[in-house]
This record gives C-alpha cells, sequence and structure tokens, in this order.
C-alpha cells in the first residue's frame, strides 16, 4: 500500500509539473495577445473619421490609408503569439484572440468596401490582417462573425451620408447591405452566436431602409436615376 501511495504521490507531481508548464505558456500567450488590444483600439478610432470625412475623398483616402498602414503593426504581434504558443495547436488558445480577430475583419471588411465597393473574402482578410505567415489561424466562423459588424457601421455610414448630400454613398451602403442579408439567408447557421450577430445585418437594413425612404419621401433622391443604375 505504501509504495503504490509513492507511486499514486509521484505521478500527481508529475502532473502538477506538467500544469505549471502550461500555466506558464497560457501567461506568455496571454501577454502577447494583450498587445493586439492597442492595436484595435487605434483601429476603430481611426475608422470613426470615415465618418467625419464624408464628402471629402482626399481626407477618406488618408483614413483608409492610415487603417491599412496600421493593420501592417500586427504582424510581429501574431508572430509574438504564434512563437508562445510552441507546439501545441493554436486552436486551443483561439479563444484568448478571437474577439480581437473578429474585430479586425470587421474593419477590414469596411475599408476594402470604400475601396472596391465590394466583400473581403476570407483569403484576402488573412493577407490584409497578415495572418499568411503564422499559424493562427482565420477559420469562416469567425471571418462571418467580422464580416457581420461591418453592415452596422456601414449604417451609421449611410445616415452621414445621407445628412451630407451624398445619396450615392447612401445607395451603394443599400444595394451591398441587402445583398449580403440575403446572401446570408442562404447559409444554415448552427453557431448561437453567430445567429446572433446574423440578426444585427437585419437592423442595418432596416436602418437603411429608413433612411432611404426619408429621403425619397423628401424627394431628396432620384428614383429614376436609381432605376436606371440597377
Amino acid at each position: 500500500a505504501a509504495e503504490k501511495e509513492g507511486t499514486m504521490e509521484s505521478y500527481f507531481m508529475e502532473v502538477q509539473k506538467v500544469l505549471e508548464v502550461n500555466e506558464k505558456r497560457r501567461e506568455e500567450i496571454s501577454t502577447s495577445v494583450r498587445e493586439l488590444q492597442p492595436v484595435r483600439r487605434q483601429l476603430e478610432s481611426l475608422l470613426e473619421k470615415v465618418h467625419t470625412t464624408v464628402g471629402d475623398t482626399k481626407a477618406q483616402e488618408g483614413v483608409l490609408k492610415a487603417v491599412s498602414d496600421k493593420f501592417l503593426t500586427l504582424k510581429p504581434i501574431w508572430e509574438g503569439i504564434d512563437k508562445s504558443i510552441g507546439s501545441d495547436p493554436c486552436e486551443r488558445y483561439s479563444q484568448m484572440w478571437n474577439s480581437s480577430l473578429c474585430a479586425f475583419v470587421t474593419c477590414a471588411v469596411i475599408v476594402h468596401w470604400l475601396q472596391s465597393k465590394e466583400l473581403l473574402s476570407r483569403d484576402q482578410a488573412k493577407k490584409v490582417l497578415v495572418l499568411e505567415d503564422v499559424r493562427i489561424p482565420l477559420d469562416f466562423e469567425q471571418y462571418l462573425i467580422g464580416v457581420c459588424g461591418a453592415p452596422k457601421e456601414l449604417a451609421r455610414l449611410a445616415v452621414n451620408s445621407a445628412s451630407h448630400g451624398k445619396y450615392d454613398v447612401l445607395k451603394d451602403i443599400s444595394r451591398f447591405v441587402t445583398d449580403l442579408y440575403s446572401a446570408f439567408r442562404l447559409l444554415n447557421l448552427k453557431n448561437d452566436g453567430l445567429r446572433r450577430k446574423f440578426d444585427g445585418i437585419k437592423y442595418a437594413v432596416q436602418k437603411i431602409e429608413e433612411v432611404t425612404y426619408d429621403v425619397k419621401v423628401r424627394r431628396l433622391m432620384d428614383d429614376k436615376k436609381d432605376e436606371g443604375d440597377k
């Protein structure tokens, strides 16, 4: 019995060593992940300027350039996280940076749309967020959650565009968000978090429709021109 007890104690001492190693690794990863937070705040602060530069093409281009440059600063942070993970699978710790990653995707989707009037693909997002040379994945659920965050900001931009008389921007946003909502409806969403985020697109569509209706009622938009664009 004494021998068995000694064997059990030895076993649990080994377990404790493993736990200590795991905890140390998690702390190292957490330290690296915290570096994402200031970049996230800076990106979101820069994108706020999109709303104040409506109608000023040169100023808005400057904002988008600053955002694109800020994305590049993520590279050494991802590399530090990757190094901290060591030989462990990245998926084991993905919840530690998931929120920031999805927020980065949202920012990237907005910038890409403002520049091209098209949806940023997952592969394009990985390139923009400089994830191509690290093991940190961007799975489809993370990508889609990030995409779901864009319509809310675009709805705000629609309101600001209408206020500044930029009805062409309002029309473009309306088309994009409506098309995005229709495309999402093709998905059979099992993830509860993603389904809740998807509901946000519906509310954005409703907001944009309200703004568009208000503008048309006041005869500020040319319906005939709108129909001719289709």
